[in-house]
C-alpha cells in the first residue's frame, strides 16, 4: 500500500495509452536523432573527424535527404515523447514539466535543422571553409547555426532537470545519474567544439557525434522508463 501510494505521488508516475504512444514514438525518434551513422551506408565521403554532422544534410551531399529526414522524424518525435513525459508528470514534479518543455524545444530545434539545414560543407568546400573561419557574426548569421545552439543548450537543459528529478525519488537513483551525467557531457562537449571552432581546430566531427548519441541515450532512457512503468515492471 505505501509502495503504491509513493509510485502515485512520485514524478512522472502516471501513464496511460496516450503516454505508452508517446514513449514509443520516443524510442524511435532517439533512433532517427542519431542517423549519422548511416553516412557509411549512403557512401558519404565526410570526415567522421573533421565534418559536423549537419554537413551530412548540406544539397549534394550523399543521401542528403536521409538525414533531412531523419532530423525532421526525430525531432517530431522527441516533442510527441515530451508530451508524454510532461502527460506523466502533471500534478508531479515542477522540475519534470520544465524538463518536458526544454525536451520539446530540443525536438522543435531538431526539425528546424532538417527544414533549414547548414548552405554548404565546410570540412569539404575551401569557399564554404574560408567562410566558416571568417567571423562569428557570419555563422550566427546561419538559420541552422542557430536553430544548433538553440538545440542542444535546450537538450542539456532537459537531462539536468530530468536527471534532478528522478534522483529525488527512491528507485530511480540509476536512471538519474545517468540522465544527468549525459546532460552534463553533453554540455562539456559543447563546450569543448566551440573552443576548438574558437582555435581553428577543426577536428569536431568526434565531439558532435558523441553529443548527438548521448542526446539519444538519455531520450531512449526515459522511453523505456515509460514503457517499464506501463508494463508493471521496476525502473
Amino acid at each position: 500500500m505505501g509502495e503504491a501510494l509513493l509510485r502515485a505521488r512520485a514524478p512522472c508516475a502516471r501513464d496511460g495509452p496516450w503516454v505508452t504512444v508517446a514513449a514509443a514514438v520516443g524510442l524511435l525518434a532517439s533512433l532517427a536523432y542519431s542517423s549519422f551513422p548511416l553516412q557509411w551506408v549512403v557512401g558519404s565521403r565526410l570526415s567522421v573527424i573533421r565534418s559536423y554532422v549537419s554537413e551530412l544534410s548540406v544539397a549534394g551531399q550523399s543521401g542528403a535527404v536521409v538525414f533531412r529526414v531523419g532530423d525532421t522524424i526525430g525531432g517530431v518525435g522527441l516533442v510527441v515523447l515530451a508530451a508524454g513525459l510532461a502527460a506523466s508528470c502533471a500534478r508531479g514534479s515542477r522540475r519534470a514539466v520544465a524538463a518536458a518543455i526544454a525536451l520539446a524545444v530540443t525536438g522543435l530545434s531538431s526539425a528546424a535543422d532538417g527544414v533549414w539545414p547548414m548552405p554548404c560543407a565546410p570540412s569539404a568546400d575551401p569557399v564554404c571553409r574560408a567562410l566558416d573561419r571568417s567571423t562569428l557574426t557570419a555563422q550566427l548569421a546561419q538559420t541552422h547555426t542557430l536553430t544548433s545552439l538553440l538545440e542542444f543548450t535546450v537538450a542539456v537543459i532537459a537531462a539536468v532537470l530530468f536527471g534532478a528529478a528522478l534522483l529525488r525519488l527512491p528507485g530511480h537513483h540509476r536512471l538519474g545519474l545517468f540522465t544527468l551525467a549525459a546532460g552534463l557531457a553533453v554540455g562539456i562537449l559543447g563546450l569543448g567544439e566551440i573552443a576548438m571552432v574558437l582555435a581553428d581546430e577543426r577536428a569536431v566531427g568526434v565531439p558532435e557525434r558523441a553529443q548527438v548519441l548521448l542526446v539519444s541515450l538519455f531520450c531512449a532512457a526515459l522511453s523505456v522508463h515509460l514503457l517499464r512503468r506501463r508494463a508493471g515492471r521496476p525502473p
